[in-house]
């Protein structure tokens, strides 16, 4: 009777799961996601450049940091080195796939931590710096056009179909322009708003490839609560391979 029971749950929970994984995309989604992707795609680019968060909470002194950023898409790698302020200076991120350390120079130790973490606890997550998968780990479908400030927007709905990523759903906005977003919805899986991010500009590199140089991350749940990121001295000269390890962000910190 017991095994007759749990034979009976596990084909309703794999029938309850067939209508997430069986949904199809919408084939304009796909195009604009793919194409708002490969802008964005660095591969075959090493990148460096130092971002400023400026984190405003109601009622509180403007929090400040600054970091410096090393990214290597080709092997999916980054290299975070915080340097501003003195109490955070030395502390940094290493990622290599799918592997994130923290580094805490005070201890000398790196601990494993969640590849979605959220930078010196600010309103931005260190996800932002990997190499886009969007159509590896959403199915997404056309929501509509909206206006969002003065520029006219095709809307994305993207909804998870893999547990492991930052949000559960998400709406693009996505200028009709030049195919970039310019703000993007961030949704718990009830579909409350969690995050809000504006992409207030763009830098290009090179002919068809461009980086965000300006950034506000809003946290609706938090009252006043938003983090303002500036992306500044962007270079695409080659990085040292060993700037990409654990052993460079301790050789930081001395």
């Amino acid at each position: 009777m017991k095994q007759s029971i749990i034979i009976f749950l596990s084909i309703f929970i794999i029938f309850l799961c067939i209508p997430v994984f069986a949904q199809k995309d919408d084939p304009k989604a796909v195009e604009i996601v793919r194409n708002a992707e490969k802008l964005q795609d660095l591969t075959g680019l090493d990148v460096t450049s130092q971002f400023t968060l400026i984190q405003k909470r109601e009622g509180e002194t403007d929090r400040v940091l600054k970091i410096n950023i090393y990214r290597r898409d080709a092997k999916d790698v980054f290299t975070i080195i915080f340097n501003y302020p003195d109490s955070e200076k030395g502390k940094g991120y290493f990622r290599s796939g799918d592997g994130l350390y923290f580094y805490l120079p005070s201890t000398r130790e790196f601990t494993y931590r969640n590849r979605k973490d959220d930078i010196g606890s600010t309103d931005v997550r260190t996800d932002i710096f990997s190499r886009p998968q969007t159509l590896k780990q959403y199915n997404v479908k056309l929501a509509g056009t909206e206006k969002i400030s003065e520029w006219e927007c095709d809307v994305i709905r993207l909804d998870a179909k893999v547990p492991d990523v930052s949000f559960p759903v998400q709406k693009w906005y996505v200028r009709k322009t030049d195919g970039l977003p310019v703000k993007v919805e961030n949704y718990s899986l009830s579909e409350t708003l969690l995050r809000v991010f504006y992409y207030i500009s763009y830098e290009n590199l090179k002919p068809g490839k461009v980086i965000v140089t300006r950034l506000l991350a809003v946290d609706p749940l938090e009252k006043g609560q938003k983090t303002l990121v500036s992306n500044e001295n962007v270079s695409i000269k080659p990085i040292p391979d060993y700037v990409f390890s654990k052993a460079f962000l301790e050789e930081q910190s001395r």
